[in-house]
């Protein structure tokens, strides 16, 4: 009886447990390195929410984070970055961060993308653009944390809209 009402009951919630969270919101970290000549980006991005994200450019079922992801997934994952975050340093133009690759988070909801982009002179300004998933969800939010030459920090929230910061060092 036990055993049945537990089956029973699994109908109820599984359809519970399937349903996309009722927040969109991602989070990035951009770290200027001194010792290392660089800037070291991370980001955190709920794996639904890309897909879905992908999925309205054409990209199909890309399984990310599972045993059926796609080969040809990091690749799909870095084109969409570099379409939708951007940075200049020094006023010089955009450029360009190199994509180190991923990883899915311990409660399997999200990843973890890891670029960097070489610094050969010491950082005087950064211009970033974060617009991360804002032309898929009205409510989505991207916090993205700089810390700055002399460990100066500073942050900012993207909305759809108002998705850049410039700081100054």
């Amino acid at each position: 009886m036990k055993y049945l009402i537990l089956f029973i009951s699994s109908f109820f919630i599984a359809p519970l447990a399937e349903e996309a969270h009722e927040f969109h919101v991602s989070k990035c970290l951009v770290e200027y390195k001194a010792e290392n000549a660089e800037l070291q980006i991370s980001m955190n991005i709920f794996i639904d929410d890309l897909e879905l994200a992908l999925e309205s450019r054409g990209v199909q079922k890309l399984f990310i984070g599972t045993e059926k992801e796609q080969e040809d997934a990091n690749a799909f994952i870095e084109k969409y970055i570099d379409q939708v975050f951007q940075i200049e340093i020094d006023g010089s133009g955009i450029v360009d961060p190199i994509f180190l690759g991923k990883e899915v988070s311990d409660d399997l909801t999200s990843i973890w993308c890891y670029m960097q982009i070489p610094m050969p002179q010491p950082l005087q300004s950064l211009k970033v653009k974060n617009s991360i998933l804002l032309e898929t969800f009205d409510d989505q939010k991207n916090i993205t944390s700089i810390v700055g030459p002399e460990n100066k920090k500073d942050s900012f929230m993207s909305i759809r809209g108002d998705d850049v910061k410039e700081v100054s060092y």
